[in-house]
């Protein structure tokens, strides 16, 4: 490495650096990087920042602070492309078209190097003889994704260190309920197992057709033989095989491994929409965002986006489509077609099928920058529970402001019922809310539920300050019959619009809130008008979260009901002995601890209480 250093930006610092492929690293005053660039001659492109005048802000305004040039000459311009991409990564430099995030994405990996493969979820992909696919944007899509494949092709997920034979392990619940063969046991060999193996990767790699007709043909022939029972197994295999790639087909006369990009920019950040298209049909969408780009030079953005994203990509298609041409084409194609180890072409298509699909690439890349602008989507500061639990419920609104719902009614007496709120991923204890049960006796959840639910929006609709912010989604701590006591309250208080309430101020509007249910046996989330639970996984956060609000609701509640019932102990002995007032009986709370503790003492102790003379004692032990 070499270095030319000024203590200001001047032309000459570009005159000694050699006309020879390379990376150079723009610094400030301080020594910070803050821009790294690549060159097929290193003079040439760092002089063309001093003698011309640039069209681009954010370059003119980089140019300003640069006061020292630093390069490092590589062999090859596909050299200089890697080492770019591992500076960019290293210093994180300020001019920088960055992905936003540095993430590392989901794949799944299928272990063929083991006797008996099994597929996982992993976010680091290695050259390690092993099979990897991705990557995906959400991990629960991932997981969702490993799960319906488990159901139609039953390849094992546990870790057990498997032999071709001679494995004596117990079978695990995934083999009784027919996601396993169980190799574990012996119960497969290695030979058939390898289908099972072949078929998922297949199906992996975007090549559904081949399993289809597969599929197909087992259950014929398995018909033709009578073996009904098992033909009914493949008919419902295919079935769910052919709902699972119905959303992924598109019209379309290729039969290509195509990556489609768009891309739409505000002020300083893109978004790029990436498309892929396997074997002619759509798979899968992802979106990225860019920071630090200039909308006046997007092809640049676009560039180095292609470079980042395709350094970690296990599989690089035999076309990249673009919306525009790209600085440094020839030397990317030579790089990307290193990789795939064939020929890649990055294509702008006028006109026809690319065309269209390119526009739809980015038609979604503006609608997600529009949706950002309206805090639609989320920024990387907001928690990711969140974000997930909004697109698992399907729902429009980001979710600021969760309630959380649960009764304590352990005995006949002391019902009571808590809410609990949660802002921005955050507990919110001054929003936090308790209820005495009034009108339900004997121990009625359901109702109690309801009377709770009933009190805090009629409050809402009253326009009462402490119950006038309205949540964005209600999380009852039970199961169905929780869930629907609390929509048959919110129905109630809906009919109330435009009513009076409690002969105060007139009603005002009460929106459709979202709701769901979190049962405790084996943690299912319900959600109105589906019949079928969400279950997700022990490890999944978005999971975590919502146990912690619940058992928070819990912890609540709780603690409002033994104070109640320890109150009442305490009022109803004390105040039964003769001359025990407030304030002896504040003493002797205060002293003992409790009711038992003030039992067993002895009358000794009872008089070393200051305010307790012998009488009062002698009365304490003979009531107690």
């Amino acid at each position: 490495m070499n270095t030319e250093h000024r203590d200001n930006a001047t032309p000459e610092l570009w005159l000694s650096l050699p006309n020879a492929p390379g990376v150079y690293l723009m610094k400030a005053s301080d020594g910070s990087v803050i821009y790294v660039g690549k060159a097929i001659r290193l003079r040439t492109r760092v002089r063309s920042y001093f003698r011309e005048k640039s069209t681009s802000v954010l370059t003119s305004q980089m140019m300003r602070y640069v006061t020292e040039v630093d390069y490092i000459v590589t062999e090859t311009e596909v050299e200089a492309l890697i080492l770019e991409n591992n500076l960019i990564k290293a210093h994180q430099p300020r001019y920088n078209v960055k992905l936003k995030d540095d993430k590392r994405y989901p794949y799944l990996r299928v272990t063929t190097h083991e006797p008996f493969p099994r597929i996982h979820i992993t976010r680091k992909a290695e050259n390690d003889g092993t099979r990897y696919f991705g990557p995906f944007v959400h991990v629960r899509s991932t997981r969702q994704v490993l799960k319906e494949l488990t159901k139609f092709f039953p390849i094992r997920t546990c870790t057990l260190p498997l032999t071709e034979t001679g494995n004596t392990y117990r079978v695990c619940l995934d083999y009784h309920i027919g996601r396993c063969p169980g190799p574990c046991a012996d119960k497969m060999d290695a030979t058939d197992y390898d289908e099972i193996v072949q078929k998922v990767c297949q199906f992996l790699s975007g090549n559904t057709d081949a399993v289809v007709k597969e599929l197909t043909e087992q259950m014929e022939a398995a018909a033709e033989a009578l073996d009904f029972e098992t033909a009914a197994k493949y008919r419902d295999t295919l079935k769910d095989v052919q709902q699972a790639i119905t959303t992924q087909n598109m019209d379309s006369v290729s039969a290509a491994d195509e990556d489609v990009i768009g891309i739409a920019a505000r002020t300083d950040i893109a978004c790029v929409q990436l498309l892929r298209v396997r074997d002619g049909k759509l798979l899968e969408r992802e979106h990225y965002y860019l920071n630090d780009a200039d909308p006046g030079s997007l092809s640049m953005a676009l560039g180095a986006f292609i470079s980042q994203y395709y350094q970690n990509a296990v599989f690089v298609p035999k076309t990249v489509v673009l919306p525009m041409p790209i600085e440094s084409v020839e030397l990317i194609e030579n790089w990307l077609s290193e990789k795939r180890g064939s020929r890649v072409g990055l294509h702008v298509p006028r006109a026809g099928r690319l065309r269209k699909l390119q526009t739809l690439a980015s038609k979604n890349a503006e609608i997600l920058l529009t949706q950002r602008e309206q805090n639609v989507v989320y920024s990387s500061g907001v928690e990711p529970a969140l974000v997930e639990l909004q697109e698992l419920l399907e729902l429009k609104h980001p979710l600021r402001r969760i309630e959380a719902y649960d009764i304590s009614n352990l005995g006949e007496r002391f019902a009571v019922g808590s809410m609990v709120v949660l802002e921005d991923g955050k507990p919110v204890s001054s929003e936090y809310r308790r209820f005495k049960i009034r009108s339900v006796e004997g121990q009625n959840d359901f109702a109690m539920m309801q009377e709770v639910i009933t009190r805090r929006f009629r409050r809402a609709i009253a326009d009462d300050e402490k119950f006038n912010k309205l949540p964005d989604l209600m999380l009852i701590d039970g199961g169905k019959g929780q869930l629907s006591a609390a929509q048959a309250a919110m129905n109630f208080c809906r009919s109330l619009q435009g009513k009076t309430c409690d002969s105060k101020v007139a009603a005002s509007h009460l929106p459709d809130i979202p709701m769901i249910a979190l049962a405790k046996r084996i943690e299912e989330i319900f959600v109105p008008g589906k019949s079928e639970p969400i279950v997700l996984r022990e490890d999944n956060p978005t999971l975590h979260m919502i146990q912690r609000l619940r058992d928070e609701a819990h912890r609540f509640a709780v603690t409002y009901h033994r104070r109640l019932r320890q109150k009442s102990l305490s009022a109803s002995v004390l105040d039964e002995i003769p001359n025990i007032g407030p304030r002896r009986k504040q003493a002797l709370l205060q002293h003992f601890g409790s009711i038992e503790a003030i039992r067993e003492a002895s009358l000794d102790t009872l008089l070393s209480v200051k305010g307790i003379p012998r009488s009062v004692a002698e009365n304490i032990r003979k009531h107690l």
